[in-house]
């Protein structure tokens, strides 16, 4: 069955894909999760530790262990939001250049991946549209 296959692809990619990003990661002493939360900053800041929480689907002590480490590391700005619980979260100056010099590895690294695949311009296209389908679908299930 398709369905079965294409999921079963899908999920087969990440942890090989991650294992390649681990000596950048390594270098720039980062972990996975950190990674993605210092992404979603630079993609959606200012924002919350709500907000983080549920556009990448993890718990929200979860982001707080990994927005303190971030914090201690000077990554972040804090700053007071209307109401005294939320902080409003952006990144520091040092969170932007870190952000960046991941960025260009990892970019450099997928064109290389993509390079070797012999994927057109098209077919990359194809597939991102698939996958946002799929992700806009499964987050409406995980809401209902």
């Amino acid at each position: 069955m398709y369905t079965k296959d294409f999921f079963n692809h899908l999920t087969a990619v990440y942890r090989p894909y991650i294992k390649l990003l681990q000596p950048i990661f390594d270098e720039f002493e980062v972990y996975p999760a950190q990674w993605l939360v210092l992404k979603d900053l630079a993609y959606n800041g200012p924002t919350t530790l709500v907000q983080i929480s549920k556009r990448r689907a993890i718990e929200k002590p979860t982001t707080r262990k990994i927005l303190k480490i971030l914090s201690e590391k000077s990554l972040l700005t804090i700053e007071q939001g209307i109401d005294k619980r939320e902080k409003i979260l952006t990144l520091s100056e040092d969170g932007k250049i870190l952000f960046d010099n991941i960025t260009q590895r990892i970019e450099t690294l997928q064109d290389d991946i993509v390079k070797h695949t012999n994927l057109s311009s098209s077919q990359l296209d194809e597939a991102i549209t698939t996958i946002q389908s799929i992700h806009e679908q499964i987050s409406k299930m995980e809401e209902a």
